[in-house]
């Protein structure tokens, strides 16, 4: 009868064994990853080091300097307008680096928000209002207008030239004025009008409309309709107009925002299963830990031997802490081949990079875990054959 007790407890002590060595690997793989893949900050700081910033910044640019460029191509603009932009480098101008990465950093933190249940909803996005902007603050600036030529090459009843004496001061611009009848007057403005849809040809109407104003006010002018620093005024608001319309066409081709992790119409939803995973490692770094604890604990209840207790958890530590590091450490380069065996983006590079951070966390840590086995056992191998005596005696005099 107290053979099958003893063979009984035997096999409990096993199992107990058995299981401690499977809470210090699962110990050793929750901990490392809530420290890095599980840790926003961790993640902000590996995709700025790998240069995910950097990488999304000329994606970004690339594509705004594209749209730049098809707008200036594709979309004619009338005699007297000159549009001196470089593409590319208005989408270096407008598009920072640090604007990126704040951006980003601050997507990461909602994410990170969200699968750790503070928030229900998640919007991980770039905003690119601001980039839309600066975007359309520096084609402003790229824009020259010269007004004789824009009013004077679409009719051929005003001279070029009697218009830009209009602008030089008061008394030129009255020396400039013509007398013209009302019929003259209708047919100049037909005249005009027909020409610049002509040579426009676009459909933006709020362009061709600032165009039309530009040249009503050149004829008001010239006619003496209006004083000279009325002139002056009206002229400078239609120029301004005509740069901001044609601005306006360029940041239309500019999304307000661009997503950061994929375009799932759902983020929420997708990324459901991932929250729970995170939320159950979180409370697994502390919980395997202490379980750990309660088996070594259970061994000596059972065992009622510290010697046998200490080489158990000795060999626990050992097995897990290898079984980690060779997860961890040798088999790494493995794992990340297959993680990241097809072309990756910015985005999967940054994550493949935390994922391989992760990795090395879950070695270097199994690894110490294993060491400390390899210590206790050692001390326990000694203490049973009788070399740690002395000390021993030390300490139970003391």
């Amino acid at each position: 009868m107290s053979g099958e007790q003893g063979t009984g407890k035997t096999l409990a002590v096993f199992l107990v064994g058995i299981i401690l060595t499977g809470t210090i690997f699962g110990a050793a793989v929750a901990t490392g990853a809530d420290r890095t893949a599980f840790d926003g900050k961790y993640v902000s700081e590996t995709f700025e080091k790998e240069g995910v910033d950097a990488k999304i910044t000329a994606e970004i640019r690339a594509d705004v300097a594209e749209n730049i460029s098809a707008i200036i191509d594709e979309k004619p603009v009338p005699q007297g307008v000159t549009v001196t932009l470089d593409g590319e480098t208005v989408a270096e101008q407008s598009i920072t680096e640090e604007f990126v990465r704040t951006e980003i950093d601050r997507s990461i933190i909602e994410l990170f928000a969200f699968l750790r249940g503070d928030h229900d909803d998640l919007t991980i996005i770039i905003d690119l209002v601001p980039v839309r902007e600066s975007v359309s603050d520096a084609v402003i600036d790229g824009i020259e207008i010269d007004t004789p030529t824009l009013v004077g090459s679409n009719s051929d009843q005003l001279d070029a030239e009697q218009i830009a004496q209009l602008r030089v001061n008061e008394s030129q611009y009255q020396q400039a004025q013509i007398e013209l009848s009302a019929q003259e007057r209708e047919e100049i403005e037909n005249e005009l009008e027909a020409n610049v849809q002509q040579e426009i040809d676009d459909e933006n109407e709020g362009f061709v409309a600032a165009v039309l104003s530009h040249q009503t006010t050149v004829l008001n002018g010239i006619t003496g309709e209006i004083t000279y620093e009325e002139y002056i005024e009206q002229l400078a608001s239609d120029e301004q107009r005509i740069k901001e319309e044609i601005a306006a066409a360029v940041v239309d081709e500019i999304p307000e925002q661009e997503l950061l992790f994929g375009d799932d119409e759902d983020p929420e939803s997708e990324l459901g299963p991932v929250a729970a995973v995170v939320q159950w490692g979180a409370t697994l770094a502390w919980l395997f830990p202490l379980v750990s604890i309660g088996l070594v604990g259970l061994i000596y209840g059972l065992t009622r031997s510290l010697d046998q207790t200490a080489a158990m958890t000795a060999g626990a530590l050992l097995f897990a802490g290898v079984s980690g590091a060779v997860t961890g450490l040798l088999l790494r380069p493995l794992i990340l081949g297959l993680v990241g065996a097809d072309e990756q983006d910015a985005i999967s590079e940054g994550l493949v990079a935390v994922f391989d951070g992760t990795l090395r966390t879950i070695g270097l840590q199994s690894a110490v875990l294993a060491a400390i086995g390899v210590a206790l056992l050692v001390i326990v191998l000694a203490d049973r054959r009788g070399k740690l005596e002395s000390v021993r005696k030390k300490l139970g005099s003391r």
